[in-house]
């Protein structure tokens, strides 16, 4: 059971002080040991004004009234009761990834752009971790949605490098190397086209003659 003790507390005059207070004080009761903080304190202080008490210096990086909150930065851990030592986790989310240093009460980091993980300290798919406080930087290429063309190659994540006949952010461009100049495909196959339509007019003509 908490115990409770008699101590003075600060009054404005004589009227309403009791009797083995000195002028300007008041006897009051706060909760000297056993206070109802949780096991995270043994102290506590009245708040006359509003009539409360209230726990001090809560430890174990606890807060609130009763010690009944984790401080800014710790998350409660649920599966331990609210008394004991280790009940507050510490957030660590990552300073690279996270938008604060301080997390959910189910523990779970803000994360910054590209960034994931509880405590933002991975990267979601297309993204890339970047050292230097660059945190998850979207891919300019890779071996899956963004594959260099034409023979080009990924660099980092960050660029291709292009063969020297082709050019483009992915080498989806063709250079034509050439001095006389290069066909497409559709361009190229036209002359074989029109010789095979020549030939077939003259086997025509020719049948219709005999």
């Amino acid at each position: 059971m908490p115990i409770s003790v008699h101590v003075c507390l600060t009054c404005l005059s004589h009227v309403g002080c009791p009797s083995g207070c000195d002028v300007g004080v008041a006897l009051g009761r706060v909760m000297a040991y056993n206070c109802e903080c949780n096991g995270h304190s043994n102290r506590c202080s009245y708040i006359d004004f509003i009539n409360v008490v209230t726990c001090v210096s809560c430890k174990h990086n606890t807060r609130g009234q009763n010690c009944q909150f984790c401080r800014l930065g710790y998350y409660r851990n649920p599966s331990l009761p609210l008394d004991a030592e280790d009940v507050c986790v510490e957030c660590e989310c990552s300073a690279a990834g996270s938008v604060s240093p301080h997390c959910s009460e189910s523990g779970l980091c803000q994360c910054k752009g590209g960034a994931t993980g509880r405590r933002c300290d991975s990267c979601l798919p297309g993204y890339t971790w970047r050292g230097g406080g660059a945190s998850c930087t979207e891919n300019m290429c890779d071996e899956e949605g963004l594959v260099c063309q034409n023979g080009g190659t990924c660099i980092d994540f960050r660029r291709c490098v292009c063969p020297a006949n082709a050019t483009g952010v992915l080498c989806e461009n063709r250079v034509c190397l050439k001095k006389g100049g290069c066909q497409d495909d559709a361009e190229s196959s036209a002359p074989s086209l029109t010789s095979q339509l020549y030939l077939l007019s003259l086997g025509l003509i020719g049948s219709a003659l005999r």
